[in-house]
């Protein structure tokens, strides 16, 4: 015990900005329990409030229309119609009251109503006893007679009329305040307790000077009671106010009042009722009845207070132990949250900040009274920061889940970035009540994360210049290439076409003098057919080095002349879809086209074990499609990706420089599908152009 003072008055002493949330914590479970008492206090009065009125109603029903009840006749009269009337409205103007549910001024207001016109009730019965004459009440009800010739008591007791109007009065103030915590209906109710106990206590007693309280007449037994219970209905319709506040708490105090008063009373009554009764039957002398109260009230009194106390002390014991654990649990929560680098906070679910540590409140460069009970953007310098972070609070309460983040904020001392947590904060009730977050500074490492994608860029812009550099020579290769290929293809169509032409001539005129034997006719079909064979693999590398039939007649005619000849030297059967129309496009791209199906072509006749090929050309305003396929046995996805495939590679290079690309697709038994999509207009950028890119 002498630790948890020591602890509370450290820190109460040190200012610190946790304490008031410390002795919140510790008053969670009595502020549970005192809501259970307010509620159930709250019941009782309406239930004992309906109790009256059904039995107000029951009497006044019976006293206008004489119906049948299961009570004797001479029970009746204890309650006259006039002050069943007059308890009809008190009780519903408390019920009403007590509703909170519809249109609360509304009621309220019709409350207010129903006690007015139980004052008016009150007044008019009273200056009917002063004047001596009926009251237009009485004479009101027995209009409602239904046996005109019935009799009905006129006027009420005046003490009667008295209670009626502290009752109607404390219905009017009900929830009127005088200073902080004076309650006006709370004392009138207690009056109206007092006045009806003590007719009650003459009936008990027999003493009737108690039950007609200075006048002729006696207040009926039932109107006593009534007033009774209706009393104590008040008391309880307001169970947070002061007088009933000390009942309802979950306090020691108010668990004695609860446990021992009611005791105390019904014993106490008991017992002096039982020593009354003893000195009317003659058991003893009425002038030991004092001295025989005081021994029984004495040893009733400190039995009960005994009891309670033990009670209380047992509980208070337990609540010690109780607050001893919880007061070292949070204080090790509060000496974690003090010492770590990590800003930690809690907001409410309106964003104002309820709680946070040392480390959160020097990044915010404020204390702990300039922070508390503010929003974000009371806090931070920036708006678009405090925004931003207001809506990933509502989104994280309104989701349920906890999210951990990235948030760069701006602080006194600068651009910060965190990694922050943050959770839903839940009630007892499983109601959301706010955000519990805590932050890491990652500002380091994301600077260092910043760096490296920097790095990682400028190498990619490096690798992008360094292969647009590669690409562009080898283009140039494939160009120098070209005109090597056009180059040899032409010395041999001017020289060695010449040569093989003029050989030919020569070779007639010999033909013309060697004998007509048998020996040199062979020797003459054999130099005839070895000439026309050099002839024919002349012109064929001719047109391999330089396609005559796409420099003379164009892109189609040299993709049918280039299948003719496929297929005459594989025998694999080939089928194409050319355009119907002329094709006009860039030399480079109709180069590139023919070059590029004599790759896939090669591939197939090596590889593909096809038997047929299909080649169609689709072309449209600014794109060109080539698309060859096989049934052969197809390629495997590992060969497409296959980086040491020079052909493929090529392919894709190629296509790559000239802005286009190459899809591949196959199945294994069911062929290749090589498609080329090329721009029709050759848009190549310079080296520079792509490095800088």
């Amino acid at each position: 015990m002498n630790n948890i003072e020591s602890l509370e008055s450290e820190a109460a002493a040190g200012g610190n900005p946790h304490y008031q949330d410390l002795l919140k914590t510790r008053a969670l479970d009595s502020l549970a329990s005192t809501k259970t008492y307010v509620w159930r206090t709250t019941a009782a009065a309406l239930a004992v409030s309906a109790l009256v009125f059904a039995v107000a109603a029951l009497v006044l029903v019976d006293c206008l229309y004489q119906i049948t009840l299961p009570f004797s006749e001479s029970q009746l009269p204890l309650m006259g119609a006039n002050t069943a009337a007059g308890f009809l409205l008190a009780t519903a103007s408390l019920i009403v009251q007590c509703l909170v549910i519809g249109p609360r001024r509304l009621i309220k207001f019709f409350g207010k109503l129903l006690a007015v016109l139980l004052l008016l009730l009150a007044v008019a019965t009273l200056m009917q006893d002063f004047m001596g004459s009926p009251g237009r009440l009485d004479a009101a009800l027995g209009r409602l007679l239904s046996q005109p010739d019935l009799h009905l008591p006129i006027g009420l007791h005046p003490m009667v009329g008295i209670g009626f109007l502290f009752a109607g009065s404390a219905l009017l103030l009900l929830d009127f305040r005088l200073g902080k915590e004076q309650y006006v209906a709370e004392y009138l109710a207690i009056s109206l307790l007092f006045l009806s106990a003590i007719p009650l206590l003459g009936y008990l007693y027999g003493v009737s000077a108690m039950t007609q309280m200075v006048y002729a007449t006696s207040i009926p037994l039932l109107s006593a009671l009534a007033f009774l219970l209706f009393g104590l209905a008040l008391m309880m319709s307001r169970p947070r106010h002061r007088l009933m506040a000390i009942i309802t708490r979950h306090a020691p105090g108010g668990q004695m009042l609860r446990r021992s008063l009611p005791q105390m009373l019904i014993l106490l009554i008991a017992l002096h009722w039982l020593a009354d009764w003893g000195t009317r039957q003659g058991i003893y002398d009425r002038s030991s009845l004092p001295p025989l109260l005081t021994l029984v009230d004495s040893v009733l009194v400190l039995f009960i207070f005994w009891r309670a106390g033990g009670k209380v002390d047992l509980e208070y014991g337990a609540r010690l132990q109780s607050a001893a654990e919880l007061a070292e649990a949070t204080a090790l929560l509060i000496s974690v949250s003090d010492n770590t680098n990590d800003p930690i906070f809690v907001k409410d679910s309106q964003g104002r900040l309820i709680f946070a540590n040392p480390a959160c409140l020097r990044r915010l460069g404020l204390s702990w009274d300039q922070a508390k009970n503010r929003r974000s953007r009371e806090i931070l310098p920036l708006t678009e920061d405090a925004d931003r972070i207001d809506q990933d609070d509502i989104r994280i309460m309104n989701g349920g889940v906890s999210e951990t983040l990235a948030q760069t904020v701006q602080l006194p001392e600068g651009i910060v970035t965190f990694q922050t947590t943050k959770s839903p904060w839940f009630g007892q009730q499983g109601q959301v009540m706010g955000v519990v977050g805590i932050a890491t500074d990652i500002s380091e490492r994301k600077r260092a994360e910043d760096s490296l994608k920097q790095r990682e860029l400028e190498l990619e812009r490096t690798i992008a210049h360094r292969t647009a550099l590669l690409r562009e020579l080898a283009n140039h290769m494939e160009t120098i290439r070209e005109e090597e290929k056009r180059a040899i293809a032409r010395e041999l169509h001017d020289n060695m076409g010449a040569s093989l032409t003029a050989l030919s001539m020569h070779l007639e005129g010999v033909y013309k003098i060697l004998p007509e034997n048998e020996h040199w006719q062979n020797r003459q079909g054999q130099m005839q057919t070895l000439l026309s064979s050099l002839v024919a693999t002349t012109r064929r590398i001719q047109t391999e080095l330089r396609p005559n039939m796409l420099e003379l007649f164009g892109l189609k005619a040299a993709i049918v002349e280039q299948l003719e000849d496929f297929g005459a030297r594989t025998e694999i059967l080939c089928k194409s879809s050319l355009p119907d129309e002329d094709i006009t496009i860039d030399h480079r791209i109709e180069i590139a086209v023919y070059r590029m199906l004599q790759e896939i072509l090669n591939n197939v006749s090596k590889h593909a074990h096809a038997s047929q090929v299909e080649v169609i050309l689709d072309i449209d305003e600014d794109r060109l499609a080539l698309t060859v396929r096989d049934n052969g046995v197809g390629m495997s996805q590992e060969r497409f990706e296959n980086t040491s495939t020079h052909g493929l590679r090529g392919l894709n290079e190629r296509a790559t420089y000239l802005g286009g690309k190459v899809r591949f697709s196959a199945a294994k038994d069911k062929g290749t599908a090589v498609v080329i999509e090329l721009p029709i207009s050759v848009q190549v950028q310079n080296s520079d152009e792509q490095g800088q890119a």
